[in-house]
């Protein structure tokens, strides 16, 4: 198709001629087109036959918005990867592979019902494993909330953790806990490695050490010792309350010794004779006694003497 001009100083004949060739041979007859398109003019059947083309030879793309964008024939359409989120791989013949990379990066959030990693499910908070055992290995599992759990079994530390049971009866290793009652499962013993602080009163059977906050211990049954003598501290004493419990008790206790005594009490029943005490210094208290008997002047005994008649 050639260039048609009309200069100035041609004639109307010229411009009419010029005209009718471009309508008839350039543009051509309008009853020439394609039943297929509807177009009554130049610029529309031009749009409507690159519409008609792009549909044979190429193709459109629409995403969730219902944006579309024509890709035409000898167009390329790039689909590109992110690093560590998508892969993209295009290989014969037109085939377009999608997938995720070894190790996903996920810059926000995912969300779904059920996230599966191997046996590992994640779902609505709970994770659970279909070998019926999750291992953290030498890692250290650490919450700020409440860790509740049926058996709990370790070999490692569990620290800092308070462990609330939902039962009645609780097992660590071979300590059992049942309400206050702590036992051992495997031993008629407990053993305790360290040094132990009872704030409140030990009891152990009969005997309660610190009864009602005292510096006492009582046994409803008595004491029996047995084994190495009892030391008493510096300056300490036996005290005995008596049949009365009131503010004055006997009290035992020696004057420090100068070197090592013994005071053996006999094989026998009866009143220990003290200094000053001459109402327990009678005849039966010596063997081969002597009696004097001091009188007054009118006759009636005063003082009795007892000594040794050796």
């Amino acid at each position: 198709m050639a260039v048609r001009n009309i200069a100035v100083t041609d004639t109307i004949e010229k411009f009419r001629t010029e005209f009718n060739a471009m309508t008839l041979n350039d543009f051509g007859d309008i009853a020439n087109l394609d039943a297929s398109l509807t177009a009554t003019n130049l610029v529309d059947a031009m749009n409507e036959t690159l519409s008609v083309a792009t549909n044979t030879a190429g193709f459109r793309i629409e995403d969730s918005s219902s944006t579309q964008q024509l890709i035409g024939g000898g167009e390329v359409m790039r689909i590109l990867g992110t690093s560590n989120e998508i892969e993209a791989v295009v290989s014969a013949t037109d085939t377009l592979t999608i997938g995720l990379p070894n190790v996903v990066s996920i810059t926000t959030s995912v969300t779904a019902p059920t996230v599966n990693a191997g046996n590992l499910a994640l779902t609505n908070g709970s994770i659970t494993d279909s070998g019926g055992s999750i291992s953290f290995g030498d890692e250290n599992l650490s919450t700020t909330g409440t860790l509740g759990s049926g058996a709990i079994t370790s070999s490692g530390n569990i620290s800092g953790v308070n462990i609330t049971g939902s039962g009645t009866t609780h097992t660590l290793g071979t300590i059992e806990v049942a309400g206050n009652v702590i036992r051992s499962t495997d031993s008629t013993q407990i053993e305790i490695n360290d040094s132990l602080k009872v704030i409140g009163p030990l009891s152990a059977g009969v005997t309660t050490l610190n009864p009602a906050g005292s510096n006492n211990i009582e046994s409803t049954t008595g004491f029996t010792i047995f084994g190495s003598n009892i030391l008493m501290g510096q300056g300490k004493s036996i005290a005995f309350e008596g049949a009365t419990a009131n503010d004055f008790e006997t009290d035992i206790q020696v004057t420090d010794p100068t070197a090592d005594r013994t005071i053996t009490f006999p094989d026998a029943s009866g009143t220990v004779a003290l200094t000053g005490s001459t109402g327990y210094a009678t005849s039966t208290i010596f063997t081969s006694a002597v009696t004097l008997i001091l009188y007054n002047s009118s006759g009636t005994p005063v003082k009795t003497i007892v000594g040794s008649a050796t």
